[in-house]
């Protein structure tokens, strides 16, 4: 349970403390207070990735050389230093070198409303978070993503040089360390969401009657990679690229089977992406046999009063939950924190 939370330079955060006493927290406060800022820093704390930006340089307050996340739990002290040269991570006050080293420590589930982009926007939106939330309970598979990059990497700087009538020698060979990795990668994922789709399914028939599950897209199976590879140099040589592979996989959520996208309406779609994150947080205390953290970032927006009674009551009570809003609630098992401008 995450006890303290001291601020340095993060976004719009010039300094800021916050002590947690109650498994609930209610942040609320009016706009442009910056409750999101508070989520984001917790997440980025644990994961080192923001859910808002790419660019990691906006968590900076403007006119300032760093951002600070300092975070205590009832077990562990965390702190993330950021820079515009980089990152700076420890645990207990014993740096970390590796991101890898650090991820999966303090494990957190965050919904906020820039994570419909996992109905509503492109593929890559999806595989980031096939990514980073599967590399928090599998080492093995962050390596493995991380050897697929530098790989993939030389591949297309090769494809950009090589004529079509040179030699394959090292192309072929690239192409094996490739499918190597990246049939890993496939395996991994689809075992991802096939656990995941486990518990959605079951979550989400607590707030609705229509049905839903998870369908892995991934551009190859296998044995097409492997095909791929072996069969079209010539094409990608042409393309100087490697146009088909991992880097390429998707998944969609069926909605009464069809494709959410299209066919659920924008509560529905919320609904169904709160739901999904309730499973992930499940499938972590299942793998972990350990607590996890909830962020709620406006999670009751876009929910019609009897959805958000029902979300509410089903909140899982072992877990701590960080939520926000503009709004207060009641509830005398909730510590409130009222939050106004600096």
């Amino acid at each position: 349970m995450i006890q303290k939370l001291i601020l340095k330079n993060f976004r719009n955060h010039q300094t800021l403390e916050l002590k947690f006493e109650k498994p609930f927290i209610y942040i609320h406060g009016a706009n442009g207070v910056g409750k999101t800022s508070i989520l984001e820093s917790i997440y980025f704390c644990a994961t080192t990735k923001s859910h808002r930006t790419n660019d990691e340089k906006e968590l900076i307050l403007r006119n300032e050389q760093f951002a600070q996340v300092k975070l205590t739990t009832s077990e562990d002290k965390y702190e993330l230093i950021l820079s515009k040269t980089g990152k700076r991570a420890s645990i207990n006050n014993i740096e970390k070198r590796k991101i890898s080293d650090y991820i999966g420590h303090l494990r957190v589930v965050m919904f906020a409303p820039e994570d419909l982009e996992l109905i509503k926007g492109n593929p890559a939106n999806r595989r980031q978070f096939m990514d980073l939330e599967w590399m928090q309970l599998n080492k093995q598979y962050l390596k493995n993503l991380n050897t697929y990059k530098n790989v993939l990497k030389q591949r297309n700087s090769l494809l950009k040089k090589i004529n079509i009538d040179d030699d394959y020698t090292f192309l072929n060979i690239l192409g094996e360390q490739l499918y190597e990795v990246g049939s890993e990668i496939i395996k991994e994922r689809r075992q991802f969401l096939l656990e995941l789709n486990s518990y959605l399914i079951k979550i989400y028939a607590l707030f609705s009657n229509h049905q839903v599950q998870i369908i892995y897209d991934p551009d190859v199976d296998e044995k097409s990679f492997k095909n791929y590879l072996n069969k079209n140099q010539k094409q990608d040589i042409i393309y100087q690229t490697t146009n088909a592979g991992p880097h390429r996989d998707d998944f969609y959520i069926d909605f009464n089977a069809f494709d959410a996208k299209s066919y659920a309406s924008q509560g529905e779609q919320r609904l169904i992406v709160v739901a999904l994150k309730l499973a992930l947080l499940k499938l972590i205390e299942e793998k972990t046999g350990k607590q996890v953290v909830l962020l709620l970032d406006d999670v009751l927006s876009e929910l019609d009063l009897e959805k958000q009674k029902l979300f509410l009551n089903h909140l899982p009570k072992e877990h701590q939950i960080i939520m926000n809003s503009a709004l207060p609630i009641d509830g005398q098992h909730i510590q409130m924190i009222h939050l106004k401008k600096e």
